[in-house]
């Protein structure tokens, strides 16, 4: 049988399939689930910054940034939720069957810290913090942006010794300069990437409403991009997201350098077992051109280990709008 094993933000996977952040791993029935089709590992659905506030107080006393989402945190009665999700840490850490990454939605807030001490005592394993912030105010620049990112992460990384993962957008100027700086700043790991919201409008009612909320099985080619491109160059680990809805995009992304890969659209739509069956074909794949480990995959066609590096570059791109690639 083919050796799945990984390491993973300095945690030892019996595979790199992760259960992402969803509604499907919010409850503890939901985490044990993913536990039994075969998760290497599993995280917990994001906890929000909306919701944080109305508990944790800023230190400074900043005035809140989306008061319109608060509000509606509220009247769902969703304000109290920090003492539930921390419930459900420890209950997920305590099956013991893999490791449990928390995850915190963070959208500027100047608190993540305190709360990252919590969640460290609940007992997780590591820590992802999603960054959902998406930039509204033109008059706010790109470097104001990640600098604040950057601050978000070095805040958390002096705070805890988790292992911090940070899920990116693909909005960035230079997505590699970002994560050598959020390296820099004390994270282990970038997910690539956050899918921002999207919107829809309902002509009838001439009203916004909601865009679609899954991610379509060719999602992960931008995923594929980046982590060829970066593997092993800015003092991160890669996480897969997106897209990963079988088997060999999974090992395609192994190959491009990914330690891991999270899986979640393909859990919606065909259930937990989805896990296990993504893992079942990379060992089929695996065991049929007699590849022992992941190890002898990661990383093949990564650029820095390409012999062709110019072809991650615009050459493939002139190739491909010509015809010849």
């Amino acid at each position: 049988m083919a050796d799945l094993t990984v390491s993973y933000l300095g945690l030892a996977l019996k595979n790199p399939v992760i259960a992402a952040s969803s509604g499907l791993t919010s409850t503890i029935e939901g985490v044990r689930k993913a536990f039994d089709a075969g998760a290497g590992a599993v995280v917990l659905k994001s906890l929000f910054e909306e919701q944080l506030r109305a508990e944790l107080k800023p230190a400074d006393g900043a005035g809140f940034a989306h008061p319109e989402a608060e509000a509606f945190l509220a009247g769902m009665g969703m304000n109290e939720g920090s003492a539930e999700y921390l419930e459900l840490v420890a209950a997920a850490k305590k099956d013991g069957r893999a490791p449990v990454i928390a995850s915190i939605n963070c959208a500027g807030g100047t608190f993540w810290a305190d709360f990252a001490k919590r969640i460290a005592a609940a007992g997780a394993d590591a820590l992802e913090l999603n960054m959902g912030y998406l930039p509204v105010d033109p008059s706010e620049g790109a470097a104001a942006i990640e600098d604040k990112l950057v601050e978000i992460v070095a805040s958390v990384a002096k705070a805890v010794r988790l292992p911090l993962a940070v899920k990116l957008g693909t909005g960035y100027t230079s997505v590699g300069h970002l994560a050598h700086r959020l390296a820099k700043a004390g994270a282990k790991a970038a997910v690539l990437f956050n899918r921002f919201y999207r919107i829809d409008v309902d002509l009838d009612s001439m009203s916004l409403s909601a865009g679609p909320t899954r991610g379509s099985p060719e999602a992960y080619h931008e995923s594929l991009r980046w982590i060829a491109l970066l593997e092993g160059r800015t003092g991160l680990e890669l996480c897969a997201s997106g897209g990963v809805y079988d088997g060999a995009t999974a090992l395609k992304l192994v190959a491009a350098g990914a330690s891991a890969v999270q899986v979640c659209s393909a859990m919606y739509a065909k259930g937990y077992g989805a896990l296990a069956t993504i893992l079942g074909e990379m060992e089929s794949w695996m065991g049929s051109r007699n590849v022992a480990s992941l190890s002898e995959l990661k990383g093949r066609l990564a650029r820095r280990n390409s012999d062709n590096p110019e072809l991650y570059g615009r050459l493939h791109y002139v190739k491909a709008l010509t015809g010849q690639g």
